[in-house]
């Protein structure tokens, strides 16, 4: 199964131009399943939810933003929550589906974590980790990705890998993320997501900070086999006509191979 996570910069520069780059780039992930950040409604309503190649669709806006998160697929949903809407879960920008592939219960969680507060960074992913943990048995894998804002030396990383605890709490089983592990094993570098030296968003402005892996997918670590067969970024060409990448981060996609449980075999 190939799963993506791009998110695609709602702001006003070329945003006409970039439209038709951001469906393009879209489709030529050939993903069954892709997460979106920063999606207005209108965009939403008039092209994501028309394209035939994804049928299936969710949508989450923030209550205070003209933006939100949006989930296209080829599957069907069987279930779907915003965590936004709710304080359990710290109105965490999340958004969450339940989806069966070949017999095999997946769950998706698309996250846009805020840039401007680490504690508030800190205190959703805790919670969207919980959100997951307290639905382990609606689902055989479960897959967080999205733009995290913040990098692999962050303790939102460290927390999700095991590493360190935040405010007592710990993820216990740990989650893998897919484009640190394929990096390793192909004996990569691990490529930047928002490139503030080579995307020309960032042209004439000074870089105030190095190129970081913001985008990420982590996959959680249960004992029933998964391999990942290819990860690799898309969105990085620049068009001709806009001067511009789709977006000011590169997209992340990864092709997932899940196994089934032995339960059902």
């Amino acid at each position: 199964m190939k799963i993506a996570t791009f998110n695609v910069w709602n702001e006003n520069k070329g945003v006409g131009k970039r439209g038709r780059q951001i469906i393009g780039e879209i489709l030529n992930t050939g993903a069954d399943l892709i997460a979106l950040q920063e999606i207005t409604p209108r965009f939403y309503q008039e092209q994501l939810q028309k394209l035939p190649q994804y049928p299936y669709s969710e949508y989450g806006k923030y209550t205070d933003e003209e933006e939100g998160l949006a989930i296209l697929s080829r599957y069907p949903f069987s279930d779907s929550t915003f965590l936004h809407m709710d304080e359990k879960y710290a109105n965490s920008c999340a958004l969450n589906v339940l989806l069966c592939a070949d017999d095999i219960r997946i769950s998706i969680t698309d996250v846009h974590l805020p840039w401007d507060s680490a504690r508030v960074k800190e205190e959703q992913i805790v919670a969207i980790d919980r959100f997951c943990r307290e639905r382990r048995e609606k689902a055989d894998y479960f897959i967080v990705l999205g733009d995290f804002n913040c990098g692999i030396n962050s303790s939102v990383h460290r927390f999700m890998t095991g590493e360190q605890t935040l405010n007592g709490n710990e993820a216990k089983p740990y989650w893998y993320e897919v484009s640190g592990v394929y990096a390793a094993v192909k004996g990569r570098a691990l490529a930047p997501t928002l490139d503030c030296i080579n995307n020309p968003r960032w042209k004439g402005k000074e870089a105030t900070y190095a190129p970081e892996n913001f985008d990420r997918i982590y996959v959680m670590d249960v004992r029933n086999g998964y391999r990942f067969d290819r990860v690799e970024l898309f969105g990085t060409k620049v068009d001709p006509e806009s001067g511009l990448c789709a977006s000011d981060h590169y997209g992340v996609a990864a092709e997932i191979g899940f196994l089934k449980h032995a339960n059902q075999a």
